[in-house]
């Protein structure tokens, strides 16, 4: 079978097709393929000699053919990644001793060259610039069937990446999960290429994913930044079901952020080629499996089956990730549950005994931040009817009629006054808020506001001890909201008189 490629003149050749979806060629097989390539080639390119050498993603030069020119022992160059112009040219001079035409140029795919082609002919003068052109264009067509045997190609079984092994002793070395999957990497690499890795767990939120891949460690889902929202990257759209996902160049696509993930690559680059699968375990999704590298066209159908092997060793491991973050918060929760009524009793007592405001507010904040991972705790307090508040911050040593009221209308903190909410709890990648009302004989003076770092730091498995919380502090606050809005007493000997 053989493809057609390229219109442009001079017309090129009839290029024979190289097969090695599945495996390697044997040596018959390519010594055919290259006698088909030089006949074909040699209409346009008349040559006495067509070489052509491989550069296996697992590193090195293999001779493809002829293989009588592994005698000649001629040091061919190695890419990093691609070969200069000088590296070409001193692969040239030695030929031309032989031969006294010869051009020799990469087979390069994207950003890297898979292979290295070579025309000599016996014949003085024999290449010009068209043939030169021509001769770029044969590489150019060669490329894509090179770099899918770059990537099977192995020397022998010592040489070949049992992918098996390679997990397994990656599971018992890793440290951390960003540990574990950078080793992963490295050992499918040589028969997968990629520039990028990623495996992403349901998030934090529904419709939310975490790159587990970058996941150094405790506490789980701790760090904002590896979280990816369902506005970012939709896997149920992306994936339409099917248990593997296959994208040429995702750069056309319409659903895959030019930017995403950008930040894993050097600077101006940017994903082409996307190869994904589903991981499941114990009959549920765990998590989504994908590779990426900046070269378009890469992956091909036959790939999917390695990453899918490399998915099911993976998947109890990733699962084991996921339940125990998922034990991790239960843990944690308990915990609190646990010390909460000893925390309030002890806040309760704290608040009896403390004379002054500004000492009651800043042991109140250490309390809470020993029962709740919040950053920051602010009262609202209502001093006059209406909108308006004061934002009392722990440790505050102002009067409270001294300081600035701040409306709140059309803001959460008004609808919590105002009963419209009973309590509210807002979340984004970077912080979580809640705001639960303080209450007086069936009247609410204020609201208590706190906001922890990171996602889920506070949830809505918070709002009840909160509450009790904020229930045993409001009968303090509105004793300083009377104190603060009674008129000044008359100073004794004085006498009001009219005039």
């Amino acid at each position: 079978m053989r493809l057609r490629l390229g219109m442009a003149k001079p017309a090129l050749p009839l290029i024979p097709l190289l097969r090695a979806e599945e495996t390697v060629p044997d040596a018959d097989v390519l010594a055919t393929w290259h006698a088909a390539l030089s006949n074909a080639v040699g209409v346009e390119l008349p040559h006495t000699l067509l070489a052509l050498w491989l550069y296996p993603d697992g590193g090195g030069v293999a001779l493809l053919a002829p293989e009588e020119l592994a005698q000649d022992n001629l040091p061919v160059p190695v890419p990093d990644p691609v070969l200069t112009g000088e590296q070409t040219a001193a692969v040239a001079a030695i030929v031309l001793r032989a031969y006294p035409s010869v051009l020799c140029l990469p087979v390069r795919l994207g950003h890297r060259d898979v292979g290295l082609l070579l025309l000599a002919d016996l014949t003085p003068d024999r290449y010009g610039e068209a043939e030169r052109v021509l001769a770029g264009r044969v590489a150019e067509a060669l490329a894509p069937s090179l770099a899918l045997l770059a990537r099977r190609w192995s020397p022998g079984p010592e040489g070949q990446t049992d992918v098996a092994s390679a997990v397994t002793a990656a599971w018992t070395e890793a440290r951390s999960p960003r540990d574990l999957f950078a080793r992963v990497s490295g050992a499918m690499r040589p028969r997968l290429p990629h520039d990028l890795l990623e495996v992403l767990i349901p998030g934090p939120a529904p419709g939310q994913q975490y790159r587990l891949a970058g996941h150094p460690g405790p506490p789980p889902w701790g760090d904002p930044a590896l979280v990816v929202g369902r506005d970012r990257l939709d896997l149920v759209a992306l994936f339409e079901g099917e248990p593997v996902f296959r994208a040429l160049d995702v750069t056309t696509r319409p659903d895959w952020p030019a930017d995403l993930f950008a930040e894993e690559l050097p600077a101006g680059q940017a994903i082409r080629s996307v190869l994904g699968t589903r991981v499941m375990s114990s009959g549920h999704l765990a998590a989504h499996l994908l590779v990426m590298s900046t070269t378009p066209d890469l992956y091909q159908a036959a790939d999917a089956a390695l990453l899918e092997e490399a998915g099911r060793l993976l998947a109890p491991k990733i699962e084991a990730y996921v339940l125990g973050s998922q034990l991790y918060i239960v843990r944690k929760q308990l915990g609190t549950l646990r010390s909460a009524p000893a925390h309030l009793t002890r806040i309760a007592d704290m608040l009896a005994t403390t004379p002054k405001l500004a000492d009651a507010t800043r042991r109140l904040a250490e309390e809470v931040r020993a029962m709740l991972p919040c950053d920051r705790i602010t009262l609202a307090v209502r001093m006059v009817e209406g909108d308006r508040v004061v934002m009392l911050e722990p440790g505050e040593t102002r009067h409270l009629a001294d300081l600035p009221l701040v409306p709140v209308a059309g803001t959460t903190v008004g609808q919590v006054l105002r009963s419209e909410l009973a309590d509210a709890l807002m979340e984004s990648g970077s912080h979580a808020e809640l705001i639960v009302p303080l209450r007086v004989a069936g009247r609410i003076v204020g609201a208590i506001v706190l906001t922890g770092r990171g996602y889920g730091a506070i949830g809505r498995s918070d709002i009840a001890q909160v509450q009790q919380l904020a229930d045993i502090l409001a009968p303090h606050v509105e004793l300083a909201r009377r104190t603060a809005t009674m008129p000044a007493p008359v100073a004794p000997g004085w006498k009001r008189t009219s005039r």
